[in-house]
């Protein structure tokens, strides 16, 4: 695992993030759109596919995902399947024409790159998908349908909400190895949701080498990041996108 910063940039606009781990590939295009410097919605009002009508030439389609908080891993191969919306916490593509993202506001953000397949994905990992599996899940997608190898993959964990933070009950925290948990001085549990996602990947062939972690907490961070943790329901969503140019 190596620690990653980032690029804070603005455009017609939209503040957005890009990070140097994934700027060395030059068939991917990536971003996180965050806070604007009105503390607007940036995230929630204005989609992936108007800030890349204007960062980009590129023509892809937006693909968005209904959230379940579970370990769904949708895969897009083929023109015909394409649709503006799935149901998962994940998706994979070798397609140029989509736009993937995933929609945050506390959970991680993963972006997944597979340059020897020219395969990418989003992850969105809260603490049940984490549960479930949904790193490893994602992992198996990959394989199964695209020929990738764990060791061939590049990560980028994006901002969350970190451990000092994260919060839980004793009745999610007992389902978490101990590792993963530690005790604030009131004896609240805090999860570790990047060590907890960062072991699955590991645990799978993925090289910590080749594992980038952006350490900023969503929830310390008021000026760039969302977090519903802190803000409850007027929190707005921080939106991670991914393409192939």
């Amino acid at each position: 695992m190596k620690p990653s910063d980032f690029a804070v940039k603005q455009t017609e606009g939209i503040r957005w993030l890009s990070f140097p781990p994934l700027d060395v590939f030059p068939f991917v295009l990536h971003g996180l759109m965050v806070k604007g410097r009105d503390s607007t919605a940036d995230g929630g009002k204005k989609t992936p596919g108007k800030l890349l009508k204007t960062i980009s030439r590129h023509d892809a389609r937006p693909v968005s995902l209904s959230q379940m908080h579970r370990d769904e891993c949708v895969t897009i191969t083929s023109r015909d399947q394409v649709r503006r919306r799935y149901s998962g916490d994940a998706v994979l593509t070798n397609r140029a024409d989509v736009l993937i993202s995933v929609a945050v506001a506390d959970c991680l953000p993963i972006f997944v790159v597979n340059s020897k397949r020219k395969v990418i994905g989003m992850i969105h990992a809260g603490w049940r998908g984490t549960l479930l599996g949904i790193a490893r899940r994602t992992l198996e997608k990959a394989k199964d349908r695209f020929g990738c190898q764990p060791g061939d993959f590049t990560l980028l964990f994006g901002p969350c909400i970190q451990g000092c933070c994260y919060r839980v009950s004793d009745q999610v925290a007992i389902l978490f190895d101990t590792q993963y948990v530690s005790r604030s001085p009131d004896g609240t549990p805090r999860l570790d949701l990047v060590r907890a996602n960062l072991k699955q990947f590991t645990g799978s062939g993925v090289k910590k080498s080749k594992i980038f972690v952006v350490g900023e907490c969503t929830f310390c961070e008021k000026e760039l990041f969302f977090s519903y943790r802190r803000d409850k329901e007027n929190a707005g969503r921080m939106i991670g996108f991914l393409g192939l140019k």
